[in-house]
């Protein structure tokens, strides 16, 4: 069967370090039925190499790609087709004919085609945000604000399906948003943590960006470096999709009955600060919000994750969140309400805390009189925000978020976690079960939601 092998090779400078043959990687990017996508960062190689066989067979295939000698840093992206549906693959990598040893398996899977077969799978995922890694000499002085990244050892050995990365993914510092070698150096010296490597190969990734991996902080769309952004961010992650046209990193993609609608809240986003009642201020976009709500229309998944870097539900901060696009949150809210959506949970990230927020009824403050509506949505609204993987805690406990009357209980954690979400049981008793892992996986609390219960009624 023929094989496509599709290769981006992209230049960056490595600023400093000493020669090695492997930056970063490999990394598994989307699954698809037949097609799979695995990331590697090397530097000084002539050719790389991808050799596969399905598990338990010696049928190895081998894909080489040519590539200019440097010692710069080199991205290549494989995509690897016309592959088994539901099969486990093994997989080796050769960089100028020596194969490279790894202290963890090589392995990926592709998707199953259960549709008019049988019940869906059951599937499991991770998500977390804020990952600071520490560099002391672009960092503050004093205390270090990263705190360590030995929690994504803990991650990669959950044995979930993929990792949901839901925004400040790597922290740009001033001296990094400031030029053009500085960005590109950011993103490397953070996807080269060692204790990321093993994450990376575990399971599949996917990703949307916030302000810290986007620009400086709190960046709109008139950041200088905004395409800059978008060329690294292209590179550096394995997504299928990046936005529509050339603009924006948002995308959708489906596991099983789910499906994952991954938002870009910076692209198009109008300046936080704006006045919301003297301007129509947006933080999606009117592009990228018609895209939306004419894909929840048209989605026939189950559960319907919302993911967005920003909190999206919470009424009652004042931080960056879609608290301050109230309109847009308001107008979104009543298209799902209005056209019967079911089955939708949102995911964000950004607040350096976790917590489950649960909304039944929400005002609606898009009222161009500015007099205040009341609506009950058709089943209650979830908000899950899982936040810092990395960085240091927020200090929600010392403002007038501390006993949000929206939050479920006992599900606020200040201290470095990550969220891991099990989708599992027959057809028509699909129950979704969320559980907060501490920086060495104990689980802080779990919370399950049933199919039925996201429904109308």
């Amino acid at each position: 069967m023929k094989k496509y092998l599709i290769a981006i090779i992209l230049l960056l400078p490595f600023i400093k370090g000493e020669a090695q043959t492997i930056v970063a990687g490999p990394m598994l990017g989307y699954a698809e039925h037949t097609e799979s996508l695995i990331w590697l960062q090397v530097r000084d190689v002539q050719q790389a190499t991808i050799s596969y066989t399905e598990k338990g067979k010696s049928d190895w295939k081998e894909l080489t790609l040519s590539a200019k000698k440097s010692s710069d840093a080199q991205v290549i992206k494989f995509v690897l087709s016309g592959l088994k549906m539901g099969a486990s693959y093994q997989y080796k990598i050769l960089l100028d004919a020596k194969e490279q040893t790894f202290t963890y398996p090589l392995a990926f899977k592709t998707k199953q085609l259960w549709e008019w077969r049988g019940d869906a799978p059951d599937f499991s995922f991770l998500l977390g945000s804020c990952n600071y890694v520490n560099d002391t000499a672009y960092d503050r002085p004093g205390k270090p604000y990263g705190q360590g990244t030995n929690i994504l050892n803990y991650m990669a050995e959950t044995g979930a399906d993929f990792m949901l990365w839901l925004g400040d993914n790597t922290y740009t510092r001033e001296a990094d948003y400031s030029s053009e070698s500085g960005m590109k150096y950011r993103y490397q010296h953070t996807r080269s943590d060692g204790n990321l490597q093993k994450l990376l190969a575990s399971m599949n990734h996917y990703a949307t960006w916030d302000d810290h991996d986007y620009g400086d902080n709190d960046a709109n769309k008139y950041f200088w470096f905004k395409d800059l952004s978008r060329k690294l961010f292209v590179e550096y992650w394995g997504n299928k999709i990046f936005g529509q046209n050339g603009e924006g990193v948002y995308q959708n993609f489906k596991w099983s009955d789910a499906e994952f609608f991954m938002l870009d809240d910076r692209w198009f986003r109008d300046e936080s600060e704006l006045d919301e009642k003297k301007n129509n201020k947006t933080q999606l976009g009117a592009k990228q919000l018609d895209w939306l709500k004419q894909s929840l229309v048209h989605s026939s998944a189950v559960f319907k994750f919302i993911v967005v870097g920003g909190q999206f539900l919470n009424t009652e901060t004042d931080k960056e969140s879609f608290n301050l696009y109230k309109k847009e949150r308001a107008e979104l809210l009543k298209f799902i309400t209005d056209n019967k959506i079911n089955g939708v949970v949102f995911l964000s990230g950004d607040r350096h805390h976790t917590e489950l927020l649960k909304y039944e009824s929400k005002p609606d403050d898009s009222d161009a009189s500015g007099t205040k509506k009341s609506y009950a949505f058709n089943y209650p609204l979830y908000d899950l925000t899982s936040s810092p993987i990395s960085a240091g805690p927020s200090n929600v406990l010392k403002t007038k978020e501390a006993n949000n009357p929206y939050r479920v209980e006992n599900t606020l954690v200040v201290d470095n976690n990550y969220c891991g979400i099990k989708i599992s049981g027959k057809k028509g008793q699909r129950q979704l079960t969320i559980s907060c892992y501490d920086k060495t996986g104990i689980v802080k609390w779990g919370y399950t939601i049933s199919e039925t219960d996201l429904k109308g009624k």
